[in-house]
């Protein structure tokens, strides 16, 4: 009787199952855990939209960092020339807190009881944070249901933790950056940072004409794409998505679960080193099909 050999694809599939599973399983926890912070979960129907909101603007004086955390609404910083905090469309009673610890700027928004998801569905929350120009702060920020918009500043370290919205940065330089997204994308355009550092459970990771020294790149559901990128190292990881790199690098190494790698060299790079591996797509390097392991 002939033995039957390994058979890769029912074994992937497996894999596969178990891996969306688990995420699917873990969003849900952390959900529910953001629910379970959240008092009086039932307490009240939803708040009728636009009543019962307040908007309101408040000088600032100068910081040397800031640290903000909004259980509701966007975030937007933007430059100016002072320093100042405009919010929009929060129940009354529930707007941001400013205070300084030092020479930082402690931002803080909660909701309190009564809140709940049908009550964020009729919210239009925000929050505008302008600084000068001159100064480059460590900014750490936290962001429970709401995304950040941030442009055109320079900052020392960039601390994004994001459990449900995206962010988005353009024109911004950075000592060092680091993104946590359970639920959303990550997406810098003409940003420049020494050390970068990604992870995005549900979403995808997006650098366009951005440069860096060293960075590392995990998604678990969604795409890796770095476009017209300058970097001299970076290690990107993609469970369920593809990874694609464009530009100019000396070192690259992409790991794909289920996806297909590709890689477009710039001038310059042709003896770039390379560690490219997936286990369910195809590896195409400068236009050339690969397999699913290259390494160079």
């Amino acid at each position: 009787m002939k033995e039957k050999g390994f058979n890769r694809g029912a074994y992937m599939a497996v894999i596969t199952v178990i891996t969306v599973c688990s995420i699917f399983l873990g969003s849900l926890i952390h959900l529910g855990g953001l629910l379970w912070r959240i008092p009086g979960l039932s307490a009240f129907g939803p708040l009728p939209a636009g009543e019962g909101t307040v908007s309101g603007v408040e000088t600032l004086e100068s910081f040397g960092a800031a640290k903000i955390e909004l259980e509701a609404g966007t975030l937007t910083i933007v430059k100016g020339t002072e320093y100042s905090l405009e919010y929009d469309g929060y129940p009354s009673g529930k707007t941001p807190q400013c205070e300084y610890k030092g020479d930082t700027l402690v931002i803080t928004q909660k909701m309190g009881r009564g809140f709940n998801l049908k009550s964020m569905g009729n919210l239009n929350c925000s929050v505008t944070l302008t600084i000068p120009e001159e100064i480059t702060p460590n900014m750490d920020i936290k962001l429970v249901m709401g995304g950040a918009d941030i442009s055109d500043l320079a900052f020392g370290t960039m601390v994004l933790d994001l459990d449900m919205g995206s962010c988005v940065l353009s024109d911004c330089s950075m000592s060092g950056c680091t993104v946590d997204a359970d639920m959303g994308s990550c997406t810098f355009t003409n940003c420049s940072m020494f050390g970068c550092n990604m992870d995005a459970d549900m979403g995808e990771i997006t650098l366009k004409n951005c440069s860096f020294t060293d960075g590392t790149f995990y998604a678990d559901m969604g795409n890796i794409k770095l476009t017209d990128a300058e970097f001299a190292s970076a290690d990107c990881n993609a469970d369920m998505g593809n990874v694609e790199v464009s530009g100019s690098f000396t070192d690259l190494k992409a790991d794909c679960s289920m996806g297909s790698v590709k890689v477009t060299t710039d001038a310059g790079s042709e003896n770039a080193s390379m560690d490219l591996k997936t286990d369910m797509g195809k590896i195409t390097v400068n236009g050339e099909n690969r397999g699913s392991e290259y390494k160079k």
